[in-house]
């Protein structure tokens, strides 16, 4: 069977697409960033970052490919409903 990749608590899913947003803002929307750059702005390890950024595509918030991660439109609306939080 798949190992499939433990799920992240939602604060940390949440914060990662907060982290993304800042580093995209002033860029056009759906930008992409390099994995480690994010890694590096919420003061993670690569993989650990990578962990939750998987976990957030499973929900349907970023899309990734290879070593860079985007925010999508569902991403996007929990950063915001955060922000109003």
């Amino acid at each position: 069977f798949p190992v499939s990749t433990p799920s992240v608590p939602d604060n940390r899913a949440r914060a990662f697409c907060a982290a993304l947003a800042e580093e995209t803002s002033g860029m056009s929307a759906g930008s992409w960033r390099m994995l480690d750059t994010v890694a590096s702005r919420m003061r993670l390890g690569f993989f650990e970052a990578e962990a939750i950024a998987k976990d957030c595509a499973r929900r349907g918030w970023t899309q990734i490919a290879a070593d860079t991660v985007r925010l999508k439109d569902e991403g996007r609306a929990v950063v915001l409903e955060g922000r109003r939080a």
